[in-house]
């Protein structure tokens, strides 16, 4: 349960960061660090923020599926936030240690043997 709710937390934060961006361009980020491309990085951290909340609903359901995309999309959402870092530090490194969390609590106690 605690891998579900985390990694919907970390997909909606996801989907909010991704829509500042998008609202972001014309900036001094937009132009300095992401070269006037900060709407496509927020429309790609929407997307991973919508799966990742999918995936937290269906490994919620436990679905056989979703403890492997759970794994998948967590790594992902964890690569993608290193891009933000020097955007927004602090906001960044917590969704990096919830993700990795998400990837920890899935591959050691998400097992078919494992009780929520």
């Amino acid at each position: 349960m605690f891998a579900a709710l985390m990694l919907m937390a970390a997909g909606t934060i996801d989907v909010f960061n991704g829509l500042w961006a998008i609202g972001a361009d014309e900036t001094r980020f937009d132009t300095v660090i992401y070269d006037d491309n900060i709407d496509a990085w927020g429309w790609f951290y929407i997307l991973i923020g919508v799966v990742q909340m999918a995936a937290g609903w269906a490994v919620l359901q436990r679905a056989t599926w979703a403890r492997v995309a759970g794994i998948a999309f967590g790594f992902a959402g964890a690569t993608l936030n290193i891009f933000w870092v020097f955007l927004i530090p602090v906001a960044s490194l917590v969704l990096i240690t919830l993700n990795v969390l998400v990837i920890y609590a899935l591959v050691v106690y998400g097992g078919e043997d494992q009780p929520f």
